[in-house]
């Protein structure tokens, strides 16, 4: 899948303060930008792919992370009481790393001296690891069914940042809606960017870094996803960024309902949404929210109050396959 879809029309698990798997929720986060960083195309995913027999797509071969992590201690200096380290013995090690069951100090140390990990990455891998404040992490099990992801393609692009801001008018209704997404090409030659909504009920405006946008379209039956194509103002090669910035406006024939939702199917580094009420029309009530899914029931709820602006905000350090953002009551 492309990237994250706004989901404008309609206001997977909760933030890191629970999780299903019943892992320490600072261990979990870091696990899950571990396997994020694991999973993207470019050297770390290469180097355990070289020992993969077989590939999954979307998954990690744990055998394979296995044998990295081994001949990365074959290859370090002895020390008293090692022993031969083999690749099937580090496998359990390694899923338990992963899935954030066991995740200790010394093995996230050796997965980043295994996979040559860069100091930013580093940086936030121990911040997340030690739970820090200072970083927030959102992550779900599912943003829309996996059919669906499947449908809409392979993934050429990641989003390293992503700024939503969302403005109602007088009437109450969503008036515009303004997007700053900051893109890195995996593939040369990304000359588009794939823009999906939830209602045919919108129009696109386009800003810096695009130049052109294609015809709306039924993209998935199944959960009545529409998609359009923005032209980039350049062809990128891999590896190549590009911030852009679009205003999405809307003509809904009735009143949707109160809420904006930004549904992420693989990963967003860096999120900021901002939704801006008119003086006119303020709501009784606005709330944070995550949501079970794009076709699921809200399953985390904390209540924001508005600021001087007549706006509600929230920023997150990372969010994977999750829909998340906020709902209001008149």
């Amino acid at each position: 899948m492309a990237g994250p879809m706004p989901v404008p029309a309609r206001p997977d698990t909760a933030s890191a303060g629970t999780h299903a798997s019943g892992a320490d929720p600072a261990r979990y986060a870091a696990a899950a930008y571990l396997r994020e960083l694991l999973l993207r195309p470019g050297q770390m995913r290469r180097r355990w792919e070289q020992y993969a027999e077989r590939n999954r797509r979307g998954q990690i071969n744990q055998l394979a992370v296995a044998e990295v992590l081994a001949r990365h201690l074959w290859h370090r200096p002895r020390r008293a009481g090692d022993a031969d380290i083999l690749p099937r013995q580090l496998k359990d090690t390694a899923a338990r790393a992963l899935s954030g069951k066991l995740l200790s100090k010394g093995t996230l140390a050796l997965f980043m001296d295994a996979f040559g990990l860069p100091a930013p990455e580093r940086d936030h891998l121990w911040l997340l690891w030690e739970g820090s404040p200072r970083v927030k992490m959102l992550s779900g099990a599912r943003a829309v069914p996996e059919d669906s992801v499947a449908t809409l393609g392979p993934a050429l692009h990641r989003t390293l940042a992503l700024h939503d801001h969302h403005y109602l008018g007088p009437d109450g209704l969503p008036l515009r809606h303004r997007t700053i997404q900051v893109i890195e090409a995996f593939v040369d030659g990304l000359d588009h960017l794939p823009y999906r909504a939830d209602t045919n009920a919108v129009s696109l405006e386009i800003g810096q870094g695009c130049r052109a946008i294609g015809d709306l379209f039924l993209a998935d039956p199944v959960t009545g996803l529409y998609a359009m194509d923005i032209q980039l103002a350049k062809p990128l090669a891999a590896g190549e960024t590009a911030t852009l910035e679009y205003t999405t406006r809307f003509h809904y024939p009735v009143p949707p309902p109160p809420e904006f939702r930004r549904a992420v199917l693989r990963s967003v580094e860096s999120l900021d949404v901002r939704v801006e009420f008119h003086p006119d029309r303020l709501p009784r009530r606005a709330a944070w929210a995550v949501w079970d899914g794009i076709d699921g029931p809200i399953i985390l709820d904390e209540e924001v109050p508005l600021d001087s602006q007549h706006a509600v905000h929230r920023y997150v350090r990372l969010i994977e396959k999750t829909v998340a953002g906020f709902h209001w009551e008149w």
